[in-house]
């Protein structure tokens, strides 16, 4: 049996190779043939992913007759998305293998009710974690931690000055300092007083 192999993570954290020799190994010891393998660097929760669309656009051309994944989540953890997901893979004729669970004949009514159990333990489980961050967040406001990107205080605001009163625009300081447009005009109220500030000392000498 001709399969494709993939494979999925969430950050660069994580490591997609773990997930690899399993699966090679799973289709040496069944003797399938690898047709591809595939593979994002996604949420689950998102549909669009280029690799998912890939895999699923040579599953619809019938380019191979099963998919290898190491678990459910790797596929969706949307209930609703995987529900589509699996009616398409039917559709095209193509069977979905897990690692941990093997083949989902999603053909009986018992695979079905097998398939719906884990998809809706995955999706449980992804508003778990997405509980858990909006308060670990809340937490941290609570207490008054800086959330976001930390500000640049490496900013040459006396030469962003300087230029700008030598006729330089803010794009060509942009491009000079390389510092980007959106941190760069963060920083005009301060250069534009500053230079306010020049200006009055150069009259009043």
């Amino acid at each position: 049996m001709k399969v494709a192999i993939y494979v999925r993570v969430s950050t660069r954290k994580q490591d997609e190779t773990n997930q690899l020799p399993r699966l090679r190994e799973l289709a040496k010891n069944r003797g399938f043939e690898v047709y591809r393998e595939y593979g994002d660097e996604a949420s689950a929760k998102d549909a669009n992913r280029p690799g998912w669309k890939e895999l699923m656009q040579d599953a619809s051309e019938h380019r191979f007759e099963a998919i290898l994944v190491t678990k459910l989540d790797r596929v969706m953890r949307s209930l609703l998305q995987l529900n589509i997901t699996i009616n398409n893979l039917q559709t095209y004729g193509v069977k979905l293998i897990c690692a941990d669970i093997g083949e989902i004949d999603y053909s009986t009514p018992m695979g079905k009710v097998h398939m719906q159990i884990i998809g809706a333990i995955a999706e449980w489980e992804r508003e778990i974690i997405v509980q858990r961050t909006k308060e670990g967040i809340e937490a941290k406001r609570a207490r008054g931690v800086h959330l976001g990107r930390k500000k640049r205080d490496d900013i040459p605001i006396d030469t962003i000055a300087t230029l700008r009163m030598s006729g330089c625009s803010w794009r060509t300081i942009t491009r000079d300092l390389h510092i980007p447009k959106t941190t760069l005009m963060r920083r005009k109220p301060k250069v534009e007083e500053l230079i306010a500030k020049r200006s009055e000392k150069e009259v009043s000498e």
